[in-house]
């Protein structure tokens, strides 16, 4: 079921055993537990401020622009803001926590396929960096909306490259098949209109092809593409500012057969498509958004075995976490490394389940486990990508709580909701 053959525990400095227990930073994670409950999301801080220089030194000058949807928590943000870091966003919600976390908007690009009037209007209210545009018909209600106003809206074109990253289908962006960005014929019918229009201000070309890409390659021949249609935009008449080279780089979850590229191969390709197309003559500002790659490791689910079920020829390992926090495995058939709180435990098959009523509430099946036993603790890996931000309440489950370390301290920065906020918000007719 699951994919990839290799089952390592990637190394990390920011999870390591210490004394025969697993500690997030400096903090052991039992402490954590007795603290703050499980199921709990723990994150290392300091690993977020290595991955933003990691990053920023891998690539060109350039913005980075967190993809917000990775991990939204507004603690984590302002750690980001407060090192300069940009936002690209895909929702109102989002440009509205942003702007509370301090991140400047002039920094925030708006990507997306399905913008409302009303968030259009908001994130020219907010003044934002520019609107990735990704269809005619949004270009339409832009333009529109910028005419109302009396004002110029900036925006990006988002095109579709056409080229394979080579990843999971549903997180492979700039193909053809997919919803996101503008056909490269139909980007280029339309810059007569955009340089001729007097509340549209076309200041960048954008493009994304996947996530977690297993290769730089792709990342360059996308970038050549994008590279050749800037210019074609400068020869139009278009006044760029920047070139959006999206995001893809990947981080280690345990089940990769090969390692992948360093970050730095990414920045070097990123270098190399830009020459190939002639536009690092145009003197562009560069922006890339990397998601997972700045917080994917720095964040652990922290759960705890509720019961071992021995039935048939298997042995199911049951936490208190589920679905509900990491809906990755469920979804996308992802792979996260697991890791007992307490080390030495002999090893052997299982599933580690959740236990919410689906097949498919799952994080780890056919698996080498440690011989877990009721009440031990365990840590599924890679969690701070992908885990809150796709959270639920399925089976009227509370939402988990968020935990920041910075070396031996631990603090709340989303606390576990209670059962009666599950239906705080819902409308009761007293009369039944």
């Amino acid at each position: 079921m699951e994919r990839g053959t290799a089952t390592e525990i990637p190394d990390s400095p920011w999870w390591t055993y210490r004394d025969g227990v697993l500690c997030c930073d400096e903090a052991p994670l039992p402490g954590v537990a007795e603290r703050f409950g499980t199921p709990t999301f723990v994150y290392a801080a300091r690993a977020i401020d290595a991955a933003y220089d990691a990053i920023e030194a891998s690539v060109p000058p350039c913005l980075i622009a967190y993809a917000i949807k990775a991990n939204s928590n507004l603690s984590l943000l302002r750690r980001l803001a407060e090192r300069g870091c940009g936002a690209d966003i895909v929702s109102g919600g989002e440009l509205a926590r942003c702007l509370r976390a301090g991140v400047d908007p002039k920094k925030i690009v708006f990507s997306g396929v399905g913008k409302t009037d009303q968030e259009l209007r908001a994130a020219l209210d907010a003044g934002i960096r520019a609107v990735h545009v990704e269809s005619l018909p949004e270009i339409d209600a832009l333009e529109a909306i910028a005419r109302e106003r009396g004002e110029k809206a900036p925006m990006t074109l988002r095109v579709n490259p056409d080229v394979d990253p080579d990843t999971h289908p549903y997180i492979a962006t700039g193909l053809h098949g997919t919803k996101f960005g503008l056909e490269l014929d139909v980007a280029r019918s339309l810059l007569p209109r955009l340089v001729a229009s007097e509340h549209l201000s076309l200041e960048g070309v954008a493009c994304h092809v996947g996530s977690q890409l297993t290769s730089a390659e792709p990342i360059e021949d996308a970038i050549a593409i994008l590279g050749g249609f800037a210019v074609d935009c400068a020869r139009a008449g278009a006044e760029l500012r920047s070139l959006d080279a999206g995001g893809g780089f990947p981080i280690r979850y345990g089940d990769e057969e090969s390692r992948y590229a360093p970050w730095e191969a990414f920045g070097e390709a990123i270098t190399r498509g830009l020459s190939r197309s002639g536009a690092d003559a145009l003197d562009l500002e560069l922006i890339v958004e990397p998601g997972r790659a700045l917080v994917g490791d720095a964040g652990g689910l922290l759960a705890r075995v509720v019961f071992v079920k021995e039935q048939g020829s298997k042995r199911f390992v049951i936490v208190d976490a589920a679905m509900t926090e990491l809906i990755r495995p469920a979804l996308y058939d992802a792979y996260h490394a697991v890791m007992p709180v307490e080390a030495g435990a002999p090893v052997g098959p299982g599933d580690l389940v959740g236990p919410v009523c689906e097949t498919g509430d799952f994080f780890a099946v056919d698996r080498p486990l440690p011989a877990l036993k009721r009440g031990d603790l365990v840590l599924l890996r890679g969690a701070g990508a992908y885990g809150m931000s796709m959270a639920s309440q399925y089976n009227s489950r509370p939402v988990a709580a968020e935990v920041a370390i910075e070396g031996a301290g631990a603090r709340s920065i989303r606390r576990r909701q209670s059962v009666e906020d599950l239906w705080r918000d819902e409308e009761v007719d007293p009369a039944g």
